[in-house]
């Protein structure tokens, strides 16, 4: 009985200290809105007849800076928005942000570190993600995540879920979590995400994760994002052939044998085994850098710190080499084209004249008497105004 009390008095203990957590969380936040957002700064609330205020892109660029998170989650909002006003102001914010980020960082401020985690389904991304926060966060690190969930295909609508599978970590004052739909877009991220990364980036944290959705063996979107990419996978799940395909394993900078514990230790051992095996008859993808596997049990929190060796090694190898710099250029040029190509396709759907020839070519597509190919070239045609 004594055991029975002392533990349901350890339990409230706990629970309190949880409580007093969230609501020194929420006083934080309400006093970080007031700081940016007009509106309730004038104690005034919203009504449903009320017109929609509009956020200094200037005040807000400054706050987020200063480590505003409200400033920051609302940001990311403008950012991905559909809504042409949104999408105007938060290019606008963002690009403040950066100056002024880049401004602060001649002070002494360092470029924060991008690592992309992504694995199959199932594989523990998000446990992995709050164990790995955790030890970064008791070693004194600022850290953002930014989790990618899958968007339905026939609504179009997210669950955005991954947030409370990382109770703990939501909880630190020094994390920030951000749960991300990705709308329909391939290579397990979204189609914003590079900016989310930016944001967070201005805003002062020191290392970003981001976890993609579950990916097959040819999404590898997330290293086009990222400074290193470390790939998840399940202790039953590798053998040599495995290891040997290309595509997400190529891509990969360092391979991590998740839920290696219990009963799965053996078998994760021996994916270890046989996925190093592999990677001997896989290309490279940086001279100076040897990829390598480990194992891990995110649920114990064991060997996590090994993981996080093997990263900042990487991280103090790319960057005294300049290798990470380079490799940041890169991925700028290459999103700058994915971006005016999304900004053609929204701009040629938003002409009357295009839409109705789409709609006729849907039908000529649908009798299968022309080539999806002769369609696009009708189009791009009639939006450049050629003669066809």
């Amino acid at each position: 009985v004594v055991l029975r009390l002392n533990h349901c008095g350890n339990m409230i203990a706990h629970r309190t200290m949880q409580m007093r957590s969230l609501v020194h969380g929420f006083r934080i936040a309400a006093a970080q809105r007031r700081a940016v957002d007009p509106w309730v700064a004038s104690g005034r609330r919203m009504s449903a007849s009320a017109p929609a205020h509009k956020f200094d892109p200037v005040l807000m660029a400054e706050s987020l800076t200063d480590g505003n998170r409200f400033a920051l989650s609302k940001a990311i909002t403008l950012v991905e928005s559909t809504r042409e006003d949104h999408r105007v102001t938060g290019s606008e914010v963002l690009e403040r942000s950066l100056q002024r980020a880049t401004a602060k960082s001649t002070g002494g401020r360092k470029k924060s570190f991008r690592i992309g985690i992504s694995g199959p389904p199932g594989v523990g991304k998000s446990t992995f993600i709050e164990s790995l926060g955790m030890h970064l966060l008791n070693s004194g690190h600022k850290i953002a995540v930014i989790a990618v969930d899958p968007s339905s295909h026939i609504s179009g609508g997210s669950i955005l879920g991954d947030k409370t599978r990382m109770s703990e970590l939501g909880l630190h004052q020094g994390a920030f979590v951000r749960p991300c739909p990705s709308a329909g877009q391939l290579g397990g991220i979204a189609q914003h995400t590079d900016e989310i990364v930016l944001l967070c980036e201005s805003a002062g944290y020191e290392i970003v994760l981001i976890e993609t959705v579950g990916v097959g063996q040819s999404e590898v979107l997330v290293g086009d994002i990222s400074d290193m990419f470390v790939l998840l996978l399940p202790p039953a799940g590798g053998d040599s052939l495995q290891g040997m395909k290309r595509g997400i394993v190529e891509a990969a900078d360092l391979i991590v044998i998740n839920k290696a514990d219990g009963d799965l230790l053996l078998p994760a051992k021996r994916a270890q085994g046989e996925y190093r095996n592999g990677l001997h008859y896989i290309t490279k993808q940086h001279a100076w850098w040897e990829p390598d596997v480990l194992t891990c049990s995110s649920l114990r929190k064991e060997s996590i710190d090994k993981v996080w060796e093997q990263c900042d090694k990487f991280w103090t190898l790319g960057s005294d080499n300049g290798a990470i710099e380079k490799m940041r250029g890169t991925q700028r040029a290459e999103w700058m084209w994915k971006k005016a190509e999304s900004d053609i396709n929204l701009i040629m759907r938003q002409r009357p004249d295009i839409e109705k020839l789409a709609a006729e070519f849907k039908v000529l597509l649908g009798r299968g008497e022309h080539s999806p190919r002769w369609a696009s070239e009708k189009l791009v045609s009639a939006f450049l105004g050629k003669p066809s």
